[in-house]
């Protein structure tokens, strides 16, 4: 007989989801005379833990069947819960999955690749719409009048600004900006020319340099 197994992703942070995946699964196991031989959980809080989904490799392997209460079991996008139920197929696991009453056979059954491909429009679909309403959006705000983009003046982080100290202490010894760039290993000199513009840091050296010397 091949091996079942139930699969549960458990929150910790959401106990409710995760008794109804354990409630929903004992009762379709009882209703369709499974004989369920293992229970894998896989705890998932945050998303970078969503790799920890293909620990059910370690007991599934070629030929074992994993029942799930939903897919959404297996990640919190559809193209990522797409992408893993086809990793498992892959590996010769059959999936089944008692809300949506949905069977993934194999990678050859033919009404799997039907539901994987609508699966795969769905996605689309979505990118699509997510393109369509971001774009309505843009176009109404600009209707209403409303500046779009970053507000006028405002200074992005800079890869210069790691060594800003040291970009003002050559250049309070008179070092161009050419040769500021030379020395600290910057291969164009006009990005830190325009970084020092648009921060006003000679004119701020000045300052400085007037403020010590009325202070002397």
């Amino acid at each position: 007989m091949k091996k079942v197994a139930s699969f549960i992703r458990v929150n910790k942070n959401n106990h409710e989801y995760t008794n109804n995946q354990a409630q929903g699964i004992a009762k379709y196991i009882k209703e369709n005379n499974f004989q369920l031989e293992k229970n894998i959980e896989v705890e998932v809080n945050v998303p970078n833990e969503e790799e920890n989904i293909h620990k059910i490799l370690e007991t599934c392997k070629n030929g074992c069947t994993v029942i799930v209460y939903n897919i959404n079991v297996f990640g919190r996008t559809t193209a990522l819960i797409l992408s893993n139920i086809k990793y498992l197929l892959s590996h010769g696991v059959r999936i089944i999955s008692v809300k949506q009453n949905l069977d993934f056979v194999s990678n050859d059954d033919m009404l799997t690749k039907m539901i994987l491909g609508v699966i795969g429009m769905t996605i689309d679909l979505e990118k699509d719409l997510m393109s369509l309403r971001t774009k309505e959006a843009l176009t109404a705000k600009k209707l209403d009048g409303i500046s779009l983009g970053k507000p006028k003046g405002t200074i992005q982080k800079s890869k210069f600004d790691l060594q800003r100290d040291k970009i003002e202490e050559l250049l309070a010894v008179g070092l161009s900006v050419r040769k500021i760039a030379k020395v600290l290993g910057y291969n164009n000199h006009i990005g830190l020319n325009n970084y020092v513009k648009k921060r006003n840091i000679r004119e701020d050296l000045v300052t400085q340099t007037e403020h010590s010397s009325l202070a002397s």
